[in-house]
């Protein structure tokens, strides 16, 4: 089963904390970003990385037509 937009939000708002002191978080918020963005849109994806701050733990908006 899929998950939702707010379930893999979630996902990413536990682990972001953790980014460089879990070994996986990195990867698992990247591999959530890009479910996000495959199943609902880049502006989606680029909207996690501005609410959740990621941009600080080396995570980039993506442009949305490139």
């Amino acid at each position: 089963m899929s998950e939702t937009l707010r379930e893999l939000r979630q996902r990413i708002k536990r682990e972001a904390p953790y980014v460089g002191k879990r070994p996986y978080s990195h990867n698992i918020i990247r591999l959530a970003l890009a479910e996000i963005d495959w199943r609902f849109g880049r502006p989606a994806a680029n909207k996690a990385v501005v609410d959740f701050k990621l941009e600080s733990k080396g995570f980039n908006e993506e442009p949305v037509n490139g």
